[in-house]
């Protein structure tokens, strides 16, 4: 008994360091864990000695001293070698660190399994009845110690502890903790690749070579149309020697064996993401042509897959650095072969972090030649909105350089800054823990003054170049140049395909890819009428076949990636054969919607989220966000869910309803059509309560949901969503005020 008690006094010494810790007392932190482990191990090697046996086979015996072995090794690599060790166990005071990555992304406290394993092995090897109760009884205790520790020091001690302890379990792991570890190891062995292998392009940069870092990067855009389908040809027949000896080609391509691109075509069907559902989902790399690197995903379809899991593979996320240097390169560019962005330019980061297909863009650039506001690796671990308010913060005292966003985070960004700016208590706010704004603040707010309006990006920084994406990029052009002063560089990609297209300096139509993906195209009317009638099997054409036009994408992936002629749903028009003005003898594009994500109107015309998005912008008036859906009533009904705000929360619903009909009609000559050739004016108008996507966005959070699933879909969002945001929300915001109302 004596031992069983000398162990387990052990436990609550050893966690004295939190103690040590928060009082700053400097010899107690190391006095207090070398005590505690060495009580513990005192009492575990007596127990083990303990004359009180039962006997075991040797069998057993031996796997208690492999066990005992991985054990020790999980419990060492946890407490002493995941935590920063002297930190944590020598310095004074509180370690400035809060780890949330390697085993504590998967739960709170992961030395609690190690020492568990690691006593009940110590049974098998010793065959002690003593161990055996010590094994219970100090499991026991080191529970409740953590749990103590976890629930009265921690907060204490970390400021953003709150937030992990919402996001990670305690001590039984769950599918998101899971996926965050192996997302963690991913991120791990992509800087490993990049510090092993030497990057050409990273160190011509770095070097000062930008003659050849823009050959090496931007040489696509000097291709002839030929040269760019003899790289599409050559990659794709190298594509399908892999597919034929991989499980997943051999049943997608249902038993052909082409042999050149022509029977390619001929042979292999299009395909759909139902088609790789049943291997992707469950990310079964033994199907695969290529092991991947890592896996990547973004929303997938509702009711069926919460995701839309895709890989890469080592050889695709080497081609997508180049590309991403290109962005930038053309984001800051005025004319053909000028590099001017350099090395320690500073870079505001807000996009979606990995397993997002964003996070990886910013994992395959070489990031640490530049001051990224803030660090990928800290602001990979922060909650969105907390990463935009840093790198903000970093960038008003330190300026900055260019930014990498979605367009409608680029003005979110804008808005917010100017509305807080206008506030006293923010702007003393942000003096207060940036002193170093004052000068970069006041220069600003003397430029706004000047020219009569709000503070503006554009006021403090002189970007270098801004780089956007998403589908919203053409509806916010002009209010993202009047905000930042400078005309975005977008780029067309997704988590199959990531960089399929970009613009290049002169910011108009974007020009292609050629090593990435084997690009097709289904003419409009074929994509059309092969999603309502089934049987019909649409003929594709290729770059190099191209006229102005719309188009429905699809792609081969390259490089061992998985799509096989794969229909990606990506409306694009080919805006022309070639760039005239900037000698580009490729096909310019854009992109026009997600062919499924279209509202059709009476067989007249089919409105996509942009075209509904840029007529809301158009309008001027003042909205938080919508929602659209098509519905039938005695006729068809464009229906548009709208939160006003500003204002325009006093405008009345027909003005509103006008005001878009009238941008529509000018967007759109087939809905102007409904009016004049059969007098259908279909869209009607429902103004949303104050805070309705705010309290569904909190919904979404405090259900747990993903990044991917907090905000509500624009285009035929379900009834459950449409119910929400007309009614719940109304009754939400009503209960929370009466609790209020009550404290």
């Amino acid at each position: 008994m004596l031992y069983l008690l000398l162990g387990a006094l052990g436990f609550p010494i050893f966690h004295l360091v939190d103690i040590a810790a928060i009082k700053r007392i400097a010899w107690a932190k190391p006095l207090s864990w070398i005590s505690g482990c060495g009580l513990i191990a005192s009492g575990a090697i007596l127990a083990c000695l303990s004359p009180d046996k039962f006997i075991l086979p040797v069998w057993a015996v031996i796997c208690g001293w492999i066990l005992f072995t991985a054990s020790m090794f999980q419990l060492l690599h946890s407490l002493f070698i995941n935590l920063p060790f002297y930190k944590t166990y020598f310095k004074v005071g509180v370690s400035d660190e809060l780890v949330t990555s390697g085993l504590y992304a998967v739960v709170r406290h992961p030395g609690v399994y190690g020492l568990g394993v690691a006593l009940f092995s110590l049974v098998l090897v010793s065959q002690s009845r003593l161990m055996l109760d010590a094994a219970l009884v100090w499991m026991a205790i080191d529970i409740v110690v953590v749990a103590i520790q976890d629930r009265f020091f921690f907060e204490r001690m970390f400021c953003s502890y709150a937030d992990y302890r919402k996001n990670t379990p305690m001590l039984v792991p769950n599918w998101r903790s899971l996926t965050r570890y192996a997302t963690d190891i991913t991120l791990k062995d992509l800087d490993t690749r990049r510090d092993v292998t030497m990057n050409k392009v990273a160190d011509l940069f770095a070097q000062g070579k930008y003659d050849e870092v823009w050959q090496i990067c931007c040489g696509f855009l000097d291709l002839s149309i030929a040269d760019f389908m003899r790289i599409q040809n050559r990659l794709l027949l190298e594509q399908i020697g892999l597919l034929k000896r991989c499980e997943l080609g051999q049943r997608v391509m249902d038993g052909a064996n082409p042999e050149t691109v022509e029977e390619f075509r001929d042979c292999v069907p299009l395909t759909t993401y139902a088609d790789y559902a049943p291997y992707l989902l469950k990310r079964r790399m033994d199907v695969l042509p290529k092991k991947p690197l890592l896996w990547q995903y973004t929303s997938g379809k509702s009711g069926e897959y919460a995701y839309r899991w895709a890989p890469i593979t080592a050889r695709a996320f080497d081609e997508i650095e180049p590309l991403v240097f290109a962005m930038m390169i053309l984001a800051a560019a005025n004319k053909r072969g000028e590099v001017n962005f350099h090395k320690n330019d500073r870079v505001l980061y807000s996009m979606a972090p990995p397993p997002y297909a964003t996070g990886t863009i910013v994992r395959a650039f070489p990031h640490e030649l530049f001051t990224m506001l803030p660090p990928v690796a800290e602001a990979e671990r922060m909650p969105f909105e907390e990463r935009m308010k840093k790198g903000f913060d970093m960038a008003l005292s330190e300026g900055l350089d260019m930014s990498i966003c979605m367009s409608s985070v680029a003005v979110a960004i804008g808005q917010r800054f100017s509305r807080h700016a206008q506030e006293k208590s923010d702007m003393k706010s942000w003096l207060k823990k940036n002193p170093k704004a004052l000068v970069r603040l006041a220069g600003g707010i003397l430029k706004a003054k000047l020219n009569h309006r709000a503070l503006m990006p554009r006021d403090l920084w002189k970007l270098k170049g801004l780089v956007t994406f998403g589908i919203d990029g053409e509806v916010f052009r002009e209010k993202i140049k009047d905000m930042w002063g400078c005309y975005p560089l977008d780029f067309h990609g997704c988590t199959e395909a990531p960089v399929i297209a970009m613009q290049a300096w002169d910011h108009s139509g974007m020009t292609f890819v050629p090593h990435l993906n084997f690009l097709e195209f289904i003419p409009e009317k074929d994509a059309l009428r092969s999603r309502e009638d089934i049987a019909f099997k649409p003929r594709t054409f290729l770059m190099n076949e191209l006229e102005p036009g719309n188009y429905e994408l699809v792609i081969t992936s390259l490089h061992g990636g998985p799509f096989i002629r794969y229909r990606l749903g990506h409306m694009v028009k080919i805006l022309s054969r070639r760039n005239d003005n900037l000698n580009i003898d490729i096909p310019q594009m854009s992109f026009v919607a997600r062919i499924d994500d279209q509202i059709d109107i009476a067989g007249f015309t089919r409105l996509g989220e942009k075209i509904i998005w840029r007529a809301i912008e158009n309008s001027r008036l003042e909205y938080v966000d919508w929602v659209a859906r098509k519905e039938m009533r005695e006729k068809p009904i464009l229906h548009l869910y709208v939160e006003m705000k500003g204002d325009d929360r006093n405008t009345p619903v027909e003005k509103i309803a006008e005001s878009i009909h009238a941008e529509l009609k000018l967007l759109d000559t087939p809905y102007a059509e409904l009016e004049s050739f059969i007098g259908l004016r279909p869209l009607m108008i429902t103004l949303l309560p104050e805070g309705a996507f705010k309290t569904y966005e909190l919904r979404q959070k405090a259900a747990g949901a993903d990044l991917a699933h907090v905000k509500a879909t624009h285009i035929n969002p379900g009834e459950e969503t449409i119910s929400f945001l007309v009614d719940t929300s109304v009754s939400v915001k009503a209960r929370t005020a009466a609790q209020n109302a009550s404290v």
